[in-house]
């Protein structure tokens, strides 16, 4: 084969970038890019801010999960097996891979090194693969209830020539008898002009235990056969189980009534309800369990502190996994004003009536229209009323410095 110095960009419409010159030759291209992050050190909430990001950077990066996808060391004895091996070591290539930058080859797209079948090849089209399974096993929860979104992403080059090469990348999804499910290709590409890259995103088909990612190249002319693959990815991302469409927190005769919306709950095990006056410390209130775990429809909630501080409060919801795994919602914050007088709700109320006062100490009674005592309470500001007969009464509430009167129907 013929080798010659040229300087080609091209951009695939695969959808992404040239990242370095073709081939079998001498000169290339490299775009690199040097970022440089300065702080200044006599600034503690500078510095402090930085590391928060770097953390969340970091935190929210998904890890690769393909050994060696570089091949940085020989892919053979680091997690990848040969189904078609083309036979034969040539210009200091071994066990599938090759430097890069050197005898024609071009420059790695990441690394030194790339994967490449070598020599040996009958250039009438025959293949020649390199595979790795990836054990997803652990996710079987969030797999098989849709919740699995996994993201390959590969490099390929091969040899400008006619006939080329070809190059091809497969990812599939197999269940636990290596049975595909799925089965995404780049399709077989051949004089790509360079380093061209090839995504895909999409949620893992129920049931998929394992993911195979195949290099495929096939010999059309020769004997070396010129299919590059590098920076390979396989990353995932677990789907949040809850989606909240709504969160609202308001006050009511009874305290603050907070209401969420959700849809699309998948492994839900319910929400702790939690408070705060500062935004910073909070305290647990309360747990509401999930409607229709593992269900798939909208779901409404709502909760009442009926002891809310005077002033401002935060509120926050932690959505609690089956598995333990938690997220939590916007804060929504209200403001609670003082009130001497003592107020009830519902009125007309059914089976029970609640007490709005700051009060903590008191006594209740409930009067019929007779003028008889017919219930008394001690500190309850929820009490039980369905044992009334349907009318009109009188709530007195005795406090230490008054006595109030409030009317009210039951139903």
């Amino acid at each position: 084969m013929s080798h010659k110095i040229f300087e080609l960009l091209f951009q695939s419409n695969e959808n992404y970038m040239t990242n370095s010159l073709p081939v079998r030759s001498g000169g290339h291209i490299t775009n690199k890019t040097i970022k440089n992050i300065y702080m200044k050190k006599n600034r503690f909430f500078s510095f402090f801010l930085f590391l928060v990001l770097l953390f969340v950077f970091f935190s929210a990066s998904s890890q690769n999960m393909i050994s060696d996808p570089s091949a940085e060391s020989v892919p053979t004895s680091n997690g990848w097996t040969t189904a078609q091996n083309v036979g034969s070591n040539c210009y200091t290539s071994s066990g599938w891979r090759i430097q890069g930058n050197q005898n024609g080859f071009p420059v790695a797209q990441n690394g030194n090194y790339f994967f490449y079948p070598g020599c040996g090849g009958l250039g009438t089209g025959g293949k020649y693969e390199l595979y790795q399974d990836i054990n997803v096993s652990a996710n079987a929860v969030s797999i098989d209830a849709g919740k699995y979104s996994v993201t390959f992403s590969g490099y390929m080059s091969s040899y400008n020539q006619s006939p080329a090469d070809g190059t091809e990348m497969i990812a599939e999804y197999r269940n636990g008898s290596g049975t595909v499910l799925f089965s995404y290709t780049t399709g077989t590409k051949t004089n790509t002009g360079g380093w061209v890259q090839y995504t895909d995103t999409r949620v893992a088909p129920a049931n998929t235990r394992t993911i195979r990612i195949r290099l495929i190249g096939t010999s059309n002319n020769g004997t070396s056969v010129d299919s590059y693959f590098d920076n390979l990815s396989l990353t995932a991302t677990i789907i949040l189980p809850v989606n909240f469409i709504s969160f609202t927190a308001a006050t009511v005769p009874t305290g603050c009534l907070l209401k969420w919306q959700t849809a699309d709950e998948i492994n839900n095990k319910g929400f702790y309800v939690e408070r705060s006056a500062n935004g910073i410390s909070w305290v647990t209130l309360g747990f509401v369990a999930a409607a229709s775990p593992g269900s798939g429809i909208n779901n409404q909630y709502q909760y009442i502190d009926t002891n809310p501080a005077i002033g401002l409060n935060y509120y926050r919801l932690r959505q609690e996994d089956i598995d333990g795994k938690y997220e939590y919602s916007t804060i929504r914050s209200v403001h609670v004003q003082y009130s001497e007088h003592t107020s009830i709700f519902p009125n007309p109320a059914g089976n029970f009536l609640s007490i709005v006062t700051q009060e903590n100490n008191f006594k209740a009674q409930i009067i019929n229209m007779e003028g008889t005592v017919v219930a008394s309470f001690i500190n309850q500001k929820n009490i039980a009323i369905q044992a009334l007969p349907s009318g009109m009464y009188y709530l007195r509430i005795l406090l230490s410095s008054r006595i109030e009167n409030l009317k009210f129907v039951k139903l």
